[in-house]
């Protein structure tokens, strides 16, 4: 029997951050940004009713604090319709985010994310600063794909800088501010996540299909991509977490991210398929102080969880300090980069 020649595919590393590195310039905290965004009424004011801010023992998962703050809004004022409170609310986002822009901030740990030289990044995060960090260092956009109206499976911005040869993808996974006007694609409610969940899917299942040049394109399963490397393509920031190294910072991965954790659920259903289990060779990490619930969750799904080294600052720590600890990790990312040949 001849012995193939084929080499194995060289794997990439991609960047998966959260809201954790905003914090280091003092943006609010998710709830807190909900809060700002959505909230119609100062706290205070809702007395007799449920309140999601206050009630710290009886709260609701995150998305669903969305869906029940803007149905309120909208039970509150009818004449307004959903489209016309989601718009609203995007705009509050923005002037909300764009306080903390990197300009503004030449020193920040987004200015060290961007030194990494990464092959992807990927975040949860609705804002695009990395993007204009990229561009203050010389980058330029050379192709996007933007034609998903709601959802981010697939969209993404290529940034490229010629004089070093470098390129990079960025993904917002769960939407941006930045927007067209008849796009809304910032996931904040359960309608949001669990439409994007059926999406994820199909996309893994291989049922997931596209127009392009008003074709239909069909993704095959991942299942296929796995045993024929013929068939990788790269479509989606999902294709990632099966074909390269994920370093995973400034994200909490609590049940809210459920889209995230099915994904990692289903890759390590597949680690142990013994007839694909060695076509996974990529390796996942995630780096900080999860509860000891999520800890073992993580395990379990086959994420490499660095809680030690470098060690998370405590709970109350200061801003100075997560600063330190987030650039103290980048540095270990950069290192085990550097090893692995990229």
């Amino acid at each position: 029997m001849p012995v193939s020649t084929n080499k194995t595919p060289t794997i990439k590393n991609a960047i998966l951050f959260g809201n954790g590195l905003m914090r280091t310039l003092g943006s609010p905290s998710s709830p807190d940004l909900l809060k700002q965004t959505i909230c119609s009424r100062p706290c205070g004011e809702c007395a007799g009713s449920y309140c999601p801010f206050t009630e710290e023992k009886d709260c609701l998962p995150f998305p669903l604090i969305y869906e029940y703050l803007i149905l309120k809004e909208q039970k509150q004022y009818p004449e307004k319709n959903m489209r016309a409170i989601s718009a609203m609310m995007r705009e509050k986002l923005k002037k909300q985010l764009e306080q903390f822009t990197p300009q503004n901030h030449p020193e920040s740990v987004l200015h060290a994310l961007a030194d990494l030289r990464a092959d992807d990044y990927l975040t949860t995060n609705y804002d695009t600063f990395l993007h204009r960090i990229l561009e203050l260092r010389g980058y330029e956009q050379a192709a996007s794909q933007k034609s998903e109206t709601k959802y981010s499976i697939r969209r993404h911005v290529l940034m490229k800088k010629q004089e070093t040869s470098h390129s990079c993808r960025l993904w917002n996974i769960h939407g941006t501010y930045n927007d067209r006007p008849d796009s809304f694609t910032i996931q904040y409610g359960y309608e949001h996540y669990c439409g994007c969940i059926g999406k994820i899917d199909n996309y893994l299942k291989g049922t997931y299909t596209y127009q392009l040049r008003k074709k239909e394109v069909s993704i095959p399963p991942m299942y296929k991509k796995l045993q024929d490397d013929k068939l990788r393509k790269g479509e989606s920031w999902i294709d990632l977490f099966f074909f390269s190294n994920v370093h995973i910072l400034g994200l909490n991965l609590s049940p809210e991210e459920i889209d995230l954790l099915y994904i990692l659920n289903l890759r390590s259903r597949w680690l142990r398929d013994p007839k694909i289990k060695n076509r996974i060779r990529n390796r996942i990490v995630f780096y900080g102080q999860p509860t000891n619930a999520v800890k073992a969750l993580l395990e379990q799904f086959s994420v490499e969880v660095r809680s030690s080294s470098p060690k998370p600052p405590g709970k109350n720590a200061e801003k100075q300090a997560y600063e330190n600890y987030y650039k103290r990790v980048l540095k270990v990312i950069k290192s085990g980069m550097q090893q692995s040949g990229n």
